[in-house]
């Protein structure tokens, strides 16, 4: 090999030299950056698992909020509603009471105004037929002679019982 240049001991030396170098290198520089590798790797895998965990949770946040919101809304829309057929239901029975006010007012003025009416027909009857007496009765006394005063006295006293009956 010499005739090639090669010196063999030195070629020896040289192999070993650089398989000692290749195994410090190996577990001085290599395996350390590797495994730093690895853990870094591993922390990077392990935060997104996270930050997924973080997001599925946001997520589901996200969704309950929404739910919560929707069902409030729903109270708040049947409150209203309820309110609004009490406020309908009040309202109909206000108006209500107040028809039936307004007929027992009617039918009071009606009572009251045939009450007066029929007290005002009896009043005009008994002065009418007063009237009517008196001026029978003096017309019959100035024609009348006193032969029938008797026929006039008992005509009275039949008018006076059916005034009153």
């Amino acid at each position: 090999m010499e005739a090639l240049g090669v010196n063999l001991p030195k070629l020896i030396y040289q192999i070993i030299n650089f398989g000692i170098m290749a195994f410090v290198l190996y577990r001085l520089l290599y395996k350390p950056v590797f495994n730093m590798l690895q853990e870094r790797a591993t922390r990077i895998e392990q935060s997104l698992k996270e930050a997924d965990q973080v997001k599925e949770q946001l997520a589901n946040a996200k969704r309950d909020y929404d739910a919560e919101i929707a069902k409030a809304r729903q109270e708040a829309a049947a409150i209203l509603m309820q309110a609004q057929e009490r406020v309908k239901a009040q309202e109909l029975e206000l108006i209500n009471q107040a028809q039936q006010e307004a007929e027992r007012i009617r039918t009071e003025a009606r009572a009251q105004t045939e009450q007066e009416r029929a007290l005002m027909f009896r009043d005009a009857q008994q002065q009418i037929a007063e009237m009517v007496t008196l001026t029978a009765e003096k017309v019959l006394q100035a024609e009348l002679k006193q032969s029938h005063n008797a026929l006039i006295e008992q005509s009275l006293v039949d008018l006076a019982k059916s005034r009153n009956n």
